[in-house]
């Protein structure tokens, strides 16, 4: 979940496709969390959007940013403000839905925030480094360059991890809260990326049969990451085989940021703006496990108001859905267990 500057958005305003349907039956319970952490996304992403040029394309109309604040964001936050109950009594008469008809059962997993070990020297266990963005020519190293030790000696180490499979973690999910051996914490986030495509590891590793689907795991922890554990000298092999690279920031405020700023869990989604506008709000319905005894127990279906606010390398196509569930046990759980069907709608003021 890569940050880029304001200046790009304009050219997400280009996503395609989507067409108005009719409401989607938002059960009795249309949003499940507190609407409290929304109503505050939506009021710093109006502020934000008012000052924002361009517009982002619903159907058949370009929408200034500014307008889309203040006709749908700001009427959605002043609902939500009122309850969950006045929230989903008013979203089918205030709200019109549209949807990208290619999309079919879309596809939900789950992002967060890593919380880790580290230090700013490279000592024992801490040897992993995660890299500062280079100047020049090398920011444009592949990843099998980079582990090779292309950038050793430059002084871009930013902080070393203990865990070379952490490391391949942070890359994915964009960010991580990283507790020092000097006992500070401080949080760390992309700096964009080497512009060469993403291959997904976990992927290659199964195309290779490597990890069967009857594999079992830990929960909170992939396949592809247990295979890795135990076998420490593919990490590099295969991780070599994604030349995207990203580089990375320590950061102040808030510990995940996505394009709008501070991340909201449960509320913020990684999506693909080349089919859904970036900064609109949505209507999502998906699944999220009950865990207990160290298994998934049930799929517990859901629905909610939420807002897309990222990106991601691997969240590509008119339906895909990357939910950021923030920091912690279950995050972490989910995160790597979760890959559901699911809807997606975007919502525009009548």
């Amino acid at each position: 979940m890569r940050v880029l500057p304001f200046l790009l958005l304009s050219s997400w305003a280009r996503a395609q496709n989507l067409v108005p349907v009719p409401t989607p039956n938002l059960g009795s319970r249309c949003d499940d969390l507190d609407p409290a952490p929304l109503v505050a996304a939506i009021e710093h992403e109006v502020e934000l959007m008012q000052k924002m040029s361009g517009a982002l394309t619903v159907g058949t109309r370009a929408i200034p940013y500014a307008e889309y604040a203040r006709t749908t964001l700001a009427p959605l936050g002043a609902l939500a403000q009122k309850g969950a109950a006045t929230l989903c009594a008013e979203l089918p008469r205030r709200f019109a839905f549209f949807r990208n008809p290619t999309g079919g059962a879309g596809t939900f997993t789950v992002y967060h925030n890593p919380m880790l070990r580290g230090s700013r020297t490279r000592r024992e266990p801490y040897l992993y480094p995660l890299y500062r963005r280079p100047a020049g020519a090398l920011s444009k190293l592949t990843t099998a360059e980079i582990l090779g030790g292309a950038l050793e000696g430059q002084g871009l180490e930013l902080i070393y991890l203990g865990d070379p499979t952490e490391a391949n973690a942070v890359h994915v999910e964009g960010s991580a809260t990283v507790l020092l051996d000097d006992g500070s914490t401080i949080s760390v986030g992309s700096d964009g990326h080497n512009g060469h495509p993403y291959q997904n590891i976990g992927k290659l590793l199964s195309a290779d049969n490597k990890i069967p689907k009857s594999q079992a795991t830990p929960i909170g922890m992939t396949r592809a990451r247990k295979y890795f554990i135990d076998h420490p000298a593919e990490l590099n092999v295969y991780w070599g085989k994604n030349p995207h690279y990203v580089f990375f920031k320590e950061r102040t405020g808030p510990a995940a940021t996505g394009k709008f700023g501070a991340l909201t869990p449960g509320r913020s989604l990684a999506v693909d703006p080349a089919y859904l506008p970036m900064g609109a709000a949505v209507w999502i319905r998906t699944d999220m496990p009950r865990i207990a005894e160290n298994r998934v127990a049930e799929w517990i279906s859901y629905g909610r108001v939420a807002i897309g606010q990222d990106t991601g390398a691997g969240i590509k196509g008119p339906a895909r859905v990357d939910v950021f569930f923030g920091t912690g046990d279950y995050a972490t759980q989910a995160a790597q267990v979760t890959t559901r069907p699911g809807e997606i709608y975007v919502l525009v003021a009548k």
